[in-house]
């Protein structure tokens, strides 16, 4: 059996899955024997409740998405479907950096992942030992591709395909270097 989880990545109006909107969802099959990354599904969304107040969101702000690819999707549940297939596959084997703040928007909006695995970004808290205020901190993807790839100059584009391949490419180096198993 070969080796495979689901890397998954959001990007949202704010951080509370109770209170902001998931615009879009990028997902990779990363199979962590070889290192090869397949794009599963690529979406930006246009969540009902999206009213004009969410102009001033981090992402749009910040020049990652604009809103009128926002305002020009169709909504989530137009492709609820599809997403869910895919995750049905790879149930308990899928995973984000940050996978508690990822599992719980899409929980939210009635995804079952399965089984929750280890985070990678938690587990390689004391691999990447950065500094935070009360000791190491929570390394940020683009903390760790630096330090993984520094040969390699990428920049963390904050849009869920490209984010969700770059964590996949992170993940993969962390399992082949001891530090990351979710099996």
């Amino acid at each position: 059996m070969s080796k495979e989880i689901i890397v998954l990545d959001i990007e949202t109006t704010g951080l509370e899955p109770k209170e902001d909107l998931i615009l879009e969802l990028g997902m990779v099959k990363l199979n962590l024997e070889t290192g090869e990354i397949s794009e599963l599904f690529d979406k930006v969304f246009k969540d009902p409740r999206l009213t004009a107040k969410h102009r001033e969101a981090w992402i749009f702000q910040n020049g990652y998405m604009e809103l009128e690819e926002v305002r020009n999707a169709e909504p989530m549940s137009n492709y609820a479907a599809d997403i869910q297939g895919i995750m049905n596959d790879y149930l308990g084997l899928i995973t984000a950096w940050n996978r508690a703040f990822d599992s719980a928007f899409l929980e939210l909006a009635g995804f079952n992942l399965g089984p929750a695995i280890d985070c990678p970004m938690k587990k390689s808290v004391d691999y990447f030992k950065i500094d935070g205020p009360f000791g190491y901190k929570w390394p940020k993807a683009q903390e760790a591709w630096d330090i993984l790839f520094p040969e390699t100059p990428k920049i963390e584009q904050h849009r869920g395909l490209d984010d969700s391949k770059m964590e996949a490419a992170i993940i993969h180096e962390l399992y082949k270097r001891g530090q990351y198993n979710p099996f």
